[in-house]
C-alpha cells in the first residue's frame, strides 16, 4: 500500500518541488556541496587521520597545493606537529604575499611561489579581487551565481615529479589539492610518484570548477583506482567508492580522499558503504 502510494508521486509535475528539496537534503547528508570551511567540511578530520598515519609510519612530507592565504596550512601546522615538512604551493603574487607574511621563516615550512601542472610553463590566472579563493587557471562562467572572473596575472607552473626530484623527495605522506579545476593535471604531473605509490594519501576537490576545466570524476577514478582506494570525505568519516557510476558526476564542491593500497590507515571504523557511489 505504501509503495503504491509513493509510485503515484513519481514523475508527477506537481511533486517536483518536493523531490528537488529531498534531493538537495540527501546531497547535504552525503556531504556533497560542502561549505568549504576546514572545520565543518570534514577536512579537519582528514588531517587528524593523516597525522596518526605520519606519526606511526615515518616522518612525513606534506604538500599543500593551492595554499592560497594559508588557512589550510595553519590547520596542518596545528594538528600535525613537529617532524613534518610542509611544502606550500601558491602561484598568485597577492595570495603568496599573504602566505609569506604568515609563515615565512617558520621551521618545517617551505613556500613555493608557483603552481603545479602536468607540464612546465606559464598560464594566466583568472581572479576575482573580492574572493581570492576563486582564482583559477580556467575562465570560469559564474554569472549564474553573480560572480565574474577576469584575466589576472601570468603564473609559473611546474611538475610535481620534477620538483620532488630536485628536492630529493622520495615519498609524499599527504598531498592536498585545491586548485579550482586543475587537480587532474597536478596528479598527472606526479608521474612516477603516482605510478609507484610514492604518494600515500591524496585529498582532492571536485565540483563546479571541473565543468570549466572539462574534467570528470571518471577521469580521477580511472587514474587513481588501480593503485588507490577512493573515498568521499564526510564530516567525521569516509564513504568508500568501490565502483564508478555516472551518478558520481555531481558538480558541486566535494572533497575526496585517495589512499594508496600499500598504506594501512586506521579508517575501518569510520568508513561506511561497501559500494558507495
Amino acid at each position: 500500500m505504501f509503495r503504491r502510494s509513493i509510485r503515484r508521486l513519481l514523475g508527477r509535475p506537481a511533486c517536483q518541488p518536493f523531490w528537488e528539496r529531498l534531493y538537495h537534503f540527501a546531497l547535504s547528508g552525503m556531504n556533497i556541496g560542502i561549505d568549504g570551511r576546514v572545520g565543518t567540511s570534514g577536512e579537519r578530520w582528514v588531517i587528524d587521520l593523516v597525522a596518526r598515519h605520519l606519526r606511526l609510519a615515518h616522518p612525513g612530507v606534506v604538500c599543500d597545493v593551492g595554499a592560497n592565504v594559508g588557512e589550510y596550512t595553519a590547520e596542518l601546522i596545528a594538528r600535525l606537529g613537529d617532524g613534518v615538512k610542509i611544502y606550500c604551493f601558491e602561484p598568485s603574487e597577492g595570495a603568496f604575499a599573504a602566505l609569506s607574511d604568515r609563515f615565512a621563516g617558520r621551521p618545517g615550512i617551505e613556500l613555493c611561489n608557483f603552481g603545479l601542472s602536468d607540464r612546465e610553463g606559464t598560464m594566466v590566472l583568472y581572479t576575482n579581487p573580492v574572493e581570492s579563493g576563486l582564482a583559477s587557471l580556467y575562465h570560469r562562467r559564474l554569472a549564474h551565481v553573480g560572480k565574474e572572473l577576469h584575466p589576472g596575472e601570468p603564473v609559473r607552473l611546474r611538475r610535481l615529479e620534477d620538483f620532488c626530484r630536485e628536492r630529493g623527495i622520495a615519498r609524499i605522506g599527504f598531498l592536498k589539492l585545491d586548485v579550482e579545476g586543475h587537480e587532474l593535471s597536478v596528479l598527472r604531473g606526479g608521474g612516477r610518484l603516482l605510478e609507484t605509490n610514492a604518494i600515500d594519501v591524496i585529498q582532492f576537490e571536485f565540483g563546479g570548477c571541473n565543468i570549466d576545466s572539462r574534467t570528470y570524476f571518471r577521469d580521477f577514478f580511472e587514474l587513481l583506482n588501480p593503485r588507490y582506494t577512493l573515498y568521499r570525505v564526510l564530516r567525521a568519516g569516509l564513504a568508500r567508492i568501490q565502483t564508478y557510476r555516472e551518478t558520481s558526476e555531481l558538480f558541486t564542491t566535494t572533497n575526496y580522499l585517495a589512499v594508496s593500497r600499500t598504506v594501512s590507515l586506521p579508517v575501518a571504523r569510520s568508513v561506511v558503504g561497501r559500494r558507495t557511489s
